[in-house]
């Protein structure tokens, strides 16, 4: 299975049958509502996002991007996200859609995907997602919880970092890490606006276990979890 992050909490999966898109900021709608620019160019035009699935965490504008989801293919696409953002998608026109609310499961290929709780401004989810016996632990947006310290046999976890609007800060992410001890922690949710970004080394100086993608680089998750790219 390969993985790309995307931007913000973005992440394309494909295990070479099934390809997997998790809130795809693919615009700059941000900057139209809020006047806050992106920092890198979008990596993919919508239009030539290939994904069968799209998961949307929350209703926000870098999470349910409504100016890229417009200009994909939406005939061949499945949407899954928490009931709060069935409406906004069905305005959209998008016809294909369910919804995946805390301790629900869907099976897409050989993916199982799993929301679990994230404790956000809206409500919002987290994803576990097993593919092959490897198990990812993607935060989307949310404050530190306690109950996020339950997590337990995670491979890799992609967590939150920049402290704003919802999130975590960098070292709450960073001793979530540590309690849930995955075999890579991988910080998310920065680098694209600049009044809400995070040095993702801070995180990194603060565990035993992470890992620094890079944006728009496919890794294969195998190698991440065996520290080959560390080489």
């Amino acid at each position: 299975m390969n993985i790309t992050w995307i931007g913000q909490s973005g992440y394309i999966l494909n295990d070479g049958k099934t390809e997997i898109c998790i809130d795809p900021y693919l615009s700059d709608i941000v900057n139209k509502v809020a006047g806050r620019a992106r920092m890198v160019e979008c990596p993919i035009s919508p239009k030539d996002l290939n994904s069968d699935i799209i998961i949307c965490t929350h209703n926000h504008l870098d999470h349910l991007d409504p100016d890229a989801i417009i200009e994909m293919y939406l005939e061949t696409k499945v949407f899954y996200a928490p009931f709060d953002c069935m409406e906004h998608l069905e305005k959209l026109g998008v016809k294909n859609k369910i919804a995946l609310n805390e301790g629900e499961k869907a099976i897409v290929g050989e993916f199982e995907i799993e929301a679990v709780f994230a404790d956000h401004a809206v409500p919002a989810i987290g994803l576990i997602i097993r593919h092959d016996g490897k198990t990812l632990y993607f935060s989307g947006d949310t404050y530190y919880n306690e109950k996020l310290e339950e997590l337990i046999n995670i491979d890799c976890m992609f967590i939150c970092i920049n402290g704003k609007l919802g999130n975590m800060n960098v070292e709450e992410a960073a001793r979530l890490t540590n309690i849930i001890r995955p075999k890579v922690g991988i910080p998310n949710h920065y680098g694209m606006f600049a009044s809400n970004t995070e040095d993702p080394h801070t995180f990194l100086s603060q565990i035993d276990c992470g890992f620094e993608m890079k944006f728009n680089q496919t890794y294969n998750v195998e190698k991440m979890i065996g520290g080959m790219y560390n080489e």
